[in-house]
């Protein structure tokens, strides 16, 4: 009798025996992606892109977003980060500067880059604006609420339509 084993290869769900035969099986992702973009870095001098995805997860409904790509140099994860969470946090710094390391609380992976990266995204999708004099300084763009509220109708909307 063969013994199996289960382990993620390539982000493929891999079932390994002993007698030498690999099944790969399709991993279940909950993640269905609502909108992609791009996004330039945050510093003036970098002409690299940051790509990025948001979507829904289906047993959730919830909203999520992550660092999908990188035009250019830096290491970054690939996780997703409940757009909820990042609310909540952003939602606590109402009329406050903040630097990108503040990020760091509700994103997942080790990378020193993630919260850079996806401040210079939350500038792209207009949650976040540079502050004057420190383009590496932020605060809520003047559409703040907006974009929240259009994000979230965002979730509702593909919940309706799955």
């Amino acid at each position: 009798m063969s013994q199996e084993v289960v382990e993620l290869k390539n982000d493929k769900v891999v079932k390994a025996s002993n007698d030498k035969e690999d099944k790969t099986l399709p991993e279940s992702d909950p993640f269905v992606v609502v909108k992609k973009g791009k996004s330039p870095k945050l510093s003036p001098k970098s002409k690299d892109f940051l790509f990025y995805e948001i979507a829904l997860h289906e047993d959730e409904k919830e909203l999520y977003i992550r660092i999908a790509g990188n035009s250019g140099s830096g290491l970054h994860s690939k996780l997703w980060c409940k757009l909820e969470d990042i609310f909540t946090l952003l939602d606590q710094q109402k009329d406050k500067t903040m630097k990108s390391g503040i990020l760091k609380t509700v994103m997942s992976g080790g990378s020193s880059n993630n919260s850079g990266f996806m401040s210079a995204i939350l500038r792209t999708l207009s949650i976040l604006e540079p502050v004057p004099d420190n383009v590496f300084l932020h605060r809520h763009s003047k559409v703040y609420e907006q974009v929240k509220a259009d994000l979230r109708a965002l979730a509702t909307k593909s919940v309706s339509c799955n």
